[in-house]
C-alpha cells in the first residue's frame, strides 16, 4: 500500500470532530499560504515602484496607516 493510499484509509476512519478539524486545519493552513503570496506580490510591487522611483511623502503614508488604523478598530467594534 502506497503512503498516498494508507493516509486515505486513516482520513476514512476519522470521526466526525476529527474530520472536522482536519478541514479546518486544511482550510487554515491554505489560508495562511494565500496570504503569504499576497504580501509577497505587494511587497514585489512595492519595490518595483520604489525603484522607479515612485513614492510618497511620509507624512502622507502616516495619515494613511492611522486612517486603516482607525477604520479597523472601528469595524472590530462594531
Amino acid at each position: 500500500m502506497s503512503h498516498v493510499e494508507e493516509l486515505i484509509e486513516k482520513v476514512k476512519s476519522l470521526n466526525e470532530t476529527q474530520a472536522k478539524a482536519l478541514l479546518d486545519w486544511l482550510e487554515l493552513r491554505e489560508n495562511s499560504q494565500a496570504l503569504r503570496q499576497r504580501l509577497d506580490d505587494e511587497i514585489e510591487l512595492g519595490l518595483a515602484q520604489l525603484k522607479r522611483g515612485e513614492k510618497i511623502p511620509g507624512e502622507q503614508l502616516y495619515a494613511e496607516i492611522r486612517e486603516r488604523s482607525r477604520m479597523r478598530r472601528a469595524a472590530q467594534n462594531a
